[in-house]
């Protein structure tokens, strides 16, 4: 499903600051025999950026296995390093390095890289992302850090404040999430917002144990008994946001299909404006 063109904030930068490098401007290709080749001679797809208040998602596709990571902060100069969960020490080709502890409403300057099985070293143009303002803020704003768990089918553990509770989906930290207790499709997590919303996107991280405890897909049963969905997720790399167009207070994610198992929500998030 294509994401909507309202997830990707990516700054154009003018003049020669797209040809910056780590070390310093880029004013002639680099020499081949360096080592480092520009990223675009093994790009498949992307990079596609799918950026929250607090955490953005590099989402891209290589024709070659690398070990791919971004390096990303408020300047020039860098200082923190992405790599893709799903790495675990090797190469692929599918990379979804997710950048976390971001500040709400704010420009970062990011470069793609990776290291290929011959040791080449693969780096790409910086760009810039602005990420999403925290709710209460103009623009978009993700009411479900400020709504609550009302209720949920259940929490791996059983406690409210576990490592595996409900509101670690919610929380804006795609290091934690809610897991159920083996409920399989029968899993679900209703989400009260402060107000009455009108709900314009919503985002969903499903969690995975590899060959179990997946969400395929999902719909949303609200506090006015409307239903919406289903919604097809495309994996459990990354959030993925579905345009929506209702008012509610109380949303209820409801798995529809699912590996089984310990299903649950890396990450919820519910942008719109006060209904």
């Amino acid at each position: 499903m294509t994401r909507p063109l309202a997830s990707i904030a990516v700054l154009a930068l003018a003049g020669p600051v797209l040809l910056l490098n780590a070390c310093g401007p880029l004013l002639s290709p680099v020499p081949s025999g360096a080592g480092v080749r520009p990223i675009e001679e093994i790009l498949v797809d992307g990079p596609q950026i799918d950026a929250g208040a607090t955490s953005a998602t590099v989402s891209v596709t290589t024709r070659i296995p690398v070990a791919c990571a971004v390096v990303y902060r408020t300047t020039h100069g860098y200082g923190s390093l992405a790599t893709d969960a799903e790495m675990a020490g090797g190469a692929h080709a599918d990379h979804h390095p997710v950048m976390t502890g971001l500040m709400p409403d704010t420009v970062y300057y990011v470069r793609l890289q990776g290291v290929g099985p011959d040791g080449t070293l693969y780096r790409g143009e910086e760009f810039a992302i602005r990420t999403l303002p925290a709710a209460g803020t103009s623009g978009p704003a993700n009411f479900a850090e400020t709504g609550r768990v009302s209720a949920v089918s259940s929490e791996y553990g059983g406690a409210a404040d576990g490592p595996f509770a409900a509101i670690r989906a919610i929380d804006g930290d795609p290091s934690t999430q809610w897991s159920s207790n083996g409920d399989g499709d029968g899993a679900w997590i209703e989400i009260e917002l402060a107000a009455p919303t009108h709900v314009e996107r919503v985002g969903f991280w499903s969690r995975t144990m590899g060959g179990s405890a997946e969400i395929f897909s999902f719909r949303i049963v609200t506090d006015e008994g409307e239903e919406f969905g289903p919604f097809e997720v495309s994996g459990a790399a990354q959030i993925y946001f579905f345009d929506t167009d209702f008012t509610a207070r109380r949303l209820r994610f409801e798995a529809v299909e699912t590996s089984g198992g310990n299903t649950g929500a890396v990450e919820i998030e519910i942008y719109g404006s006060p209904g």
